[in-house]
């Protein structure tokens, strides 16, 4: 019996601790939707006691890759590595709906929309040929937007006078493929990036989102790609070291308490827990209130390596109970390190949602929006 067989084995006859920290099945209230479920069928599978059906391969989809059950789990067993080995093996007659109409976008990294007409005013005066320095890959999906992040971002930075530089056109890193079982594709896109990468040859790259980040730190050894890069930071990382070089003067005017948010991939993934937080504190007069889960018990938002694509409405509950959550420690504004999850959460839940739920709703920040905001 190979590994994977064996961890499946003992996932499948487990008694579900992992149950209470999967934010899909948290989400949903489906017993089937929880890790010990999902490994079941991989293993009655395996076993020839059932066959892929559609109903039983969209149960190894309804997984956000968050890893909240490994940390869980008394054994250490990470069931999202089962359904990432099963994604992989299946046929493109087995996929999803949602996944068969989208697949080709994915695997030619054209799925998010070209840079939006604010994002290209605000890219074209920073635009400059590759030289050594500071890079800031900032990812296709959040140039799509409507760059109100970037904008903070590169404001904040210029007010600290930061030197660095953006790239016109950005390659995707090959992530959503990968997590969505696509490995060859995914390794060739991998590829081009690091290609595009080495040729800035940069001796910072800063990557804005963590799954990006992730799939970089994490996956791309297990490819065989590497990276000619000096320093590979997250963003709160980079932007706690200028602060701490900086030093800049900050508002004492904080609108109320806030509370932040680990992705799954910053947190329990990279363990990047404390720069967000020193950053925060570095507010004079701040009131930080944890959530009831947060660190590396923290849950998803949502987004979950693809989950997003292949089933929104799922992304969408478990939007609404993170902000749920959120809402629960009495804070006026929630604070996000990962751009993808603050994304996420602004796409799910839209304003007049927010506005009618308990306490008045709350504020969804990303990180940079709020220093910028802590510095006027």
């Amino acid at each position: 019996m190979n590994d994977l067989q064996e961890r499946t084995r003992l996932c499948s006859v487990c008694y579900k601790m992992c149950r209470d920290f999967c934010s899909v099945a948290g989400a949903t209230r489906h017993e089937a939707d929880s890790p010990n479920h999902r490994a079941f069928f991989v293993e009655e599978i395996m076993h020839g006691k059932d066959t892929l059906r559609p109903e039983i391969v969209d149960y190894f989809y309804r997984c956000s890759m968050c890893k909240a059950c490994r940390e869980a789990c008394e054994s250490g067993l990470d069931t999202s590595e089962i359904m990432l080995s099963a994604r992989s093996d299946l046929s493109g007659e087995l996929h999803p709906q949602r996944l068969k109409i989208l697949r080709e976008k994915i695997l030619t990294g054209t799925l998010y929309a070209q840079d939006s007409d604010m994002v290209r005013a605000l890219m074209a005066p920073r635009l400059a040929k590759p030289r050594k320095g500071k890079l800031l890959y900032l990812s296709p999906r959040l140039r799509s937007g409507d760059g109100g992040m970037l904008k903070s971002t590169f404001s904040l930075l210029e007010r600290l006078e930061v030197d660095y530089q953006v790239m016109k056109t950005e390659p995707s890193t090959g992530q959503l493929a990968y997590f969505l079982g696509f490995t060859k594709e995914a390794r060739q896109m991998a590829q081009q990036f690091a290609q595009q990468i080495d040729a800035w040859q940069p001796t910072t790259l800063v990557v804005f989102s963590a799954d990006d980040l992730r799939m970089i730190k994490k996956e791309y050894p297990t490819l065989g790609i590497g990276l000619n890069v000096g320093t590979l930071q997250s963003l709160p990382e980079f932007l706690l070291e200028v602060f701490l070089a900086k030093r800049p003067s900050l508002s004492q005017k904080v609108p109320g308490p806030v509370t932040y948010h680990d992705s799954c991939a910053l947190g329990r993934e990279l363990r990047v827990f404390e720069a967000p937080r020193e950053l925060l504190r570095m507010v004079p007069g701040i009131e930080l209130k944890e959530m009831a889960f947060n660190r590396d018990q923290a849950p998803c938002c949502g987004y979950g390596m693809g989950l997003e694509i292949t089933h929104p409405e799922i992304t969408l509950l478990m939007a609404r109970r993170l902000a749920g959550m959120a809402e629960d420690t009495g804070a006026k504004a929630l604070v996000l390190g990962c751009p993808t999850c603050a994304l996420v959460l602004n796409e799910a839940l839209s304003s007049q949602e927010r506005s009618q739920q308990a306490g008045g709703g709350i504020e969804l920040l990303d990180l940079p929006s709020f220093l910028e905001r802590m510095m006027q």
